[in-house]
């Protein structure tokens, strides 16, 4: 493992911790925040693994956001709503 992986793994970890305790809504607005945003950096990367993990770990559909289109997920940061419904992440026009 790099000092890299290492690193990244480390505040992924802190994300997860952090995430772990917050409700749904405010897992919903996190992930709409980085939809708002263009910036990009190792730290957004290291607090978006671990929103997605949290919200699959919540057993989350989170199809209107990850796909697997090309072998390798893809996340598509658009605004999205929770729906209780079917337990889903819906995208908001």
């Amino acid at each position: 493992m790099t000092k890299t992986d290492s690193y990244a793994n480390e505040r992924i970890g802190f994300y997860e911790a952090r995430f772990a305790s917050e409700t749904i809504h405010q897992l919903v607005q996190n992930f709409n925040s980085l939809a708002s945003s263009r910036g990009w950096t190792a730290e957004r990367s290291c607090y978006s693994a671990a929103l997605i993990r949290e919200l699959g770990r919540r057993g989350i559909d989170l199809a209107a956001i990850v796909s697997n289109d090309t072998g390798a997920q893809t996340i598509h940061y658009v605004h999205v709503a929770y729906d209780e419904a079917s337990h889903a992440l819906l995208p908001i026009a």
